[in-house]
């Protein structure tokens, strides 16, 4: 996503991640990746209370190891806040390719 986040912005649309961890897990996982927070291109909000992710029906639903983990999802959402597209994991890795939510926000827009 993070090489995508222009072709984001001249469809007019906003990257968010939100992130269910601490500030310290998030920033330990970006650092064993080879980032700092603001190398990503677009806002990281944290959700450890899992606020956020209780909304969007995705709060602790899978289990990945012996952990248990929020399910990954991706959703376009329009100006007026309403769900226009949304793909909640069945597995860690199911997630839409940048080519696929790219298509979808054009089609809000």
């Amino acid at each position: 996503m993070r090489d995508k986040v222009g072709d984001f912005t001249e469809a007019n649309a906003q990257l968010l991640i939100v992130d269910p961890h601490e500030s310290w897990s998030a920033k330990r996982f970006l650092k064993d990746v080879g980032l700092e927070s603001g190398d990503v291109g677009y806002p990281l909000l944290l959700d450890p209370t899992l606020t956020v992710s209780a909304t969007y029906g995705v709060a602790m639903q899978m289990r990945i190891h012996t952990e248990l983990s929020n399910r990954p999802a991706a959703f376009v959402i329009d100006r007026n806040g309403v769900i226009r597209y949304e793909r909640r994991a069945k597995t860690f890795s199911d997630r839409p390719s940048p080519a696929e939510l790219l298509e979808e926000v054009r089609k809000v827009n």
